[in-house]
């Protein structure tokens, strides 16, 4: 199914040159009367409220300080969709006849809590695995792991916190955890993170060694430095991608068979080109196959240079096949906004470059605060649909 040409969302086409000045003119008069807060923005800087598209955020297994208050704010600054994270590959955040439960979190059921408070406020809840990486994972589960040869290894021979997504077993937790979400709780999507390999010094296991002679008949002399730095460098690169793509095939094919109106989509990096050959990672691919409902590239940076960038390299390699939601990250690792602002101007870009929508990491107690009720006054004043043809 093809993103509709034709439902470019609409805007004001403020230039992003006179928003400070305007701001500062506008933040006066507020403070003169008094009327509203310091940050509160004009009409004609808050943009308007689109009309459809996706209004996300990535969140943690159990909401600030729960589920229901979190919710509640995501629906009071008509937020449609949160995106929890409810497992990674060694530790669940729900009930799993798979995976063990947190020695942390304790018993309670948060999935349950997140899908029942969205359905009270009408909030999309779109469970998030950490397919591959182990985080947050008891360090006997990544013991055991390792002892049973399950875990990526690097050119040293050293295990990584990662499972290896040539073994056998590991793809069959993978898509059962998938199955086991979408049959047991009323989740609107599944979102596959850390689908990927760490970086590039990965995997050289046994699993993969056989697996990449059988794959491809190559003569191995010297493994893995043929396939680090010799010829076959460029095979071994391809055949990586083949590895996560056809995990991703794997869980969304389960996943649809569980429930057909399951929405699967994938948290990607931003590059796509590099992050092909460095993580494994084909996002263009992907969308191309069907294999995605919808992409969220993590597209982290402050710089709007970068940002308008990154978004038009993602619009034109997925030619419109499947929305691209576009990740904003002003509480990322790699970079720290300033205000709210900030996330207003890349709102803004992304409609203007065609973005379906967007989701911000992460939710947290400056966010629901400072955050929202700043979108609220503009770019989020009215609700949105979301889109009709998924």
């Amino acid at each position: 199914m093809r993103w509709p040409a034709n439902t470019s969302i609409s805007c004001d086409k403020v230039r992003l040159g006179r928003w400070r000045s305007l701001w500062v003119a506008v933040a006066l008069v507020i403070l003169a009367v008094d009327v509203q807060p310091s940050w509160a923005p004009s009409s004609g800087e808050a943009g308007l409220s689109s009309a459809v598209e996706m209004r996300g955020a990535w969140a943690r297994y159990c909401g600030i300080p729960n589920w229901d208050e979190t919710i509640r704010r995501l629906h009071e600054a008509n937020f449609n969709a949160v995106f929890p994270y409810v497992c990674s590959a060694g530790v669940a955040y729900y009930p799993s006849s798979i995976l063990p439960p947190s020695e942390t979190a304790g018993p309670t059921d948060y999935l349950a809590a997140a899908t029942s408070a969205g359905h009270r406020y009408g909030v999309e809840v779109h469970a998030r695995m950490l397919v591959l990486e182990t985080l947050f994972a008891a360090e006997a589960t990544k013991l055991d792991l390792a002892r049973q040869g399950r875990l990526m290894q690097d050119a040293d021979g050293e295990s990584l916190p990662w499972l290896c997504p040539t073994n056998p077993y590991n793809r069959e937790q993978v898509v059962g955890v998938a199955t086991e979400i979408v049959r047991n709780y009323p989740v609107a999507g599944l979102q596959l993170d850390y689908i990927r390999y760490p970086h590039q010094n990965c995997c050289f296991c046994e699993h993969c060694r056989r697996k990449f002679i059988h794959d491809t008949g190559a003569y191995i002399q010297k493994w893995p430095q043929d396939v680090i730095s010799g010829k076959h460098k460029e095979a071994f690169n391809s055949w990586r991608r083949q590895q996560i793509t056809s995990l991703v095939a794997e869980i969304t094919a389960a996943a649809k068979l569980a429930r057909p109106q399951i929405v699967v989509s994938a948290a990607v990096f931003p590059d796509w080109p590099s992050a092909s050959n460095r993580f494994g990672q084909d996002a263009a691919s992907w969308a191309e196959r069907g294999l995605v409902d919808f992409i969220c590239p993590m597209n982290y940076t402050a710089n709007i240079g970068t940002l308008i960038g990154w978004l038009q390299q993602q619009m034109t390699m997925v030619g419109g096949r499947v929305p691209v939601v576009v990740g904003l990250g002003p509480f990322s690792d790699s970079c720290q906004f300033d205000g709210p602002h900030q996330l207003l101007d890349q709102i803004l870009i992304g409609r203007d470059e065609g973005a379906g929508g967007f989701v911000v990491f992460n939710y947290n107690q400056q966010f629901a605060h400072d955050y929202l009720p700043y979108l609220a006054m503009g770019v989020t004043s009215t609700p949105a649909a979301m889109w009709p043809w998924l």
